[in-house]
């Protein structure tokens, strides 16, 4: 077990380096991405691991830091895991607002003026008496998240994109697919690397067919949400339904191309939201981005008779219990297996709402 988590800039990595040497100099074990993070499908999954497992986050706050989305990334995980946060101001630049959304702009800990070594013992002291303590819940060093704007200011900002809207503001398909294992092992307490899949796994997919993959993107161009999914062969369909198949093993070898007209079963890879964003708007926003996309596949004579997930939180099940579907059995390993019959289509409101889709399903009655 690890006591700091280092999360910085690599840009700043002689700095973060510094830190490190010092910290365990003094007897504090730390976690730092290049000595100790996973290499390769696993790397992201390290990361949030490691971070789960700190007992306090130190981050470096730079004008690098601030622009790093990797380095936000973290901070939203250790938020979201209520980690202790003390950030370790390195230089004079203001911090960026989505820096600003989690750590604010008081209490942290500056080391502006040389020389760096003093700044960084100061640390070690202020990590020393966090310890003693127990916690940091009384420190002033400690910053605590911004206030969240409302939920429904946090709803009304996001929307809904595809792979090319997010490549056009920016995004790349490694990116993406990091983020959205990130987000994962945010969401899904216990989920194991077998039930995830890698980065390199899923941004496969993603470029092969985009049209299976949607994401909620907040107003600071952060993947939020997602929903993303695969038409499996009957044999690997059978296999999920009795709970035998695992994320880590769906392949090309295992799946169909949605390119032609036919009739397919649907598997649902992810369907979920980071808990500051499970607001209503966010839910309904979701779940009719993934029925219009059903639609626009009817459209062109593709259809689904059956819908399978494996679901990984309670969040997700009690989305997906409102939508119809039944449970079946327990995964092998981690999650629980339901499945909806689509033909003859289910009648629910949702998807009333989507005339095409009940006109073009209409044959199946």
């Amino acid at each position: 077990m690890h006591d700091i988590f280092i999360s910085y800039s690599h840009k700043d990595k002689q700095i973060a380096t510094m830190v490190l040497g010092i910290l365990e100099q003094n007897g504090i074990k730390c976690w730092i991405d290049y000595r100790d993070a996973i290499v390769g499908k696993d790397y992201a999954a390290s990361i949030v691991r490691a971070i789960k497992e700190c007992k306090f986050f130190v981050l470096l706050l730079s004008a690098n830091s601030s622009a790093s989305q990797h380095v936000i990334n973290e901070v939203n995980s250790a938020v979201t895991a209520s980690k202790t946060i003390v950030p370790f101001k390195i230089d004079e630049a203001e911090i960026s607002d989505s820096m600003e959304y989690y750590v604010g702009k008081t209490h942290w800990l500056e080391a502006i003026t040389p020389p760096m070594e003093a700044h960084i013992k100061e640390l070690v002291a202020t990590l020393g008496s966090y310890s003693e303590n127990g916690n940091a819940k009384n420190s002033p060093a400690r910053p605590m998240p911004s206030a969240p704007r409302g939920r429904g200011a946090v709803g009304n900002e996001c929307k809904m994109m595809t792979l090319q809207e997010l490549i056009a503001a920016g995004h790349t398909p490694s990116s993406i697919a990091i983020q959205l294992v990130e987000n994962d092992y945010i969401n899904c307490n216990g989920i194991s690397d077998e039930n995830e899949g890698s980065a390199a796994q899923w941004e496969e997919f993603l470029q092969n067919d985009s049209d299976t993959f949607r994401y909620l993107v907040n107003g600071e161009g952060k993947i939020v949400g997602d929903w993303s999914i695969v038409a499996l062969t009957e044999e690997s369909f059978k296999q999920a339904l009795k709970g035998e198949l695992l994320e880590k093993d769906i392949g090309m070898d295992n799946t169909e191309p949605l390119y032609f007209p036919g009739t397919y079963k649907l598997y649902i890879l992810s369907m979920s939201l980071l808990p500051e964003y499970r607001t209503m708007q966010n839910h309904i926003k979701l779940v009719d981005s993934f029925v219009e996309q059903l639609g626009d596949y009817s459209q062109n004579e593709i259809f689904f008779d059956e819908i399978c997930i494996n679901v990984f939180s309670r969040e997700v099940e009690a989305m997906i219990r409102k939508l119809g579907f039944k449970y079946v059995a327990d995964n092998k390993v981690f999650g629980k297996i339901y499945s909806l019959r689509f033909i003859p289509l289910p009648d629910l409101p949702l998807i009333k709402k989507h005339p095409k889709l009940v006109e073009n399903y209409a044959q199946f009655k």
